[in-house]
């Protein structure tokens, strides 16, 4: 008799801290998602869908621009990115999207007063131009809201001296003649940002 009662004490004295450990072990995996890296497949469309451009004046830097645009091939890959890390699509994404032309564009500048192309007062001038010669002006330019550690996982040229900006352009050239920017006929386009301290050009070619 006490050896059974022996065994049910030992029973429960090596059972019970087993489960406990057991569930302890499954509450982790599921409510701490692992260490998620950038996929190849992203990193890839980054790549393609980001150009760069560098101002100097009499050799000394004025500005660094890389910038990224949104077309068909990244915003995929964006979405899917987007969906390893937080398990849901970004909210409103295609809907603002769909409206506009869509650049992100970060900026680096040693004099930090040149570094405001969101500013009516800023000394440079920003547009989209494509092979037809057509060109547009932006409909707005905004500061990146995102956190800086988001920015740089998303977008690893993004430094901690840099500022961000979100570019929207118009998708009609000609409204009322219901021209399209991004006709079929356009085979590239370009950013340009310039002003009296330089110009910078940043190309894409449109698949």
């Amino acid at each position: 008799m006490k050896k059974i009662v022996f065994l049910i004490i030992l029973f429960f004295v090596i059972a019970i801290p087993l489960f406990y450990l057991s569930g302890c072990s499954v509450f982790s995996s599921v409510g701490i998602p692992p260490t998620v890296q950038s996929s190849s497949g992203y990193t890839s469309a980054l790549r393609k869908a980001t150009q760069k451009a560098d101002i100097y004046n009499k050799l000394n830097t004025v500005m660094y621009i890389r910038a990224t645009y949104f077309n068909k091939s990244f915003i995929r890959a964006y979405e899917k990115e987007y969906y390893n890390y937080y398990m849901k699509k970004p909210e409103d994404f295609k809907r603002k999207l769909h409206k506009y032309t869509t650049l992100f564009v970060s900026v680096y500048t040693p004099r930090r007063s040149y570094n405001n192309l969101n500013s009516n007062r800023s000394i440079w001038m920003v547009y989209l131009t494509n092979n037809e010669g057509e060109s547009v002006m932006p409909e707005s330019i905004k500061p990146s809201q995102r956190k800086r550690v988001f920015l740089k996982k998303f977008f690893p040229y993004v430094t901690d001296w840099s500022k961000q900006y979100i570019m929207r352009f118009p998708k009609f050239y000609d409204k009322k003649e219901n021209k399209l920017f991004l006709n079929p006929s356009v085979r590239w386009i370009e950013l340009v940002i310039t002003g009296v301290n330089g110009k910078a050009v940043l190309k894409w070619n449109i698949n």
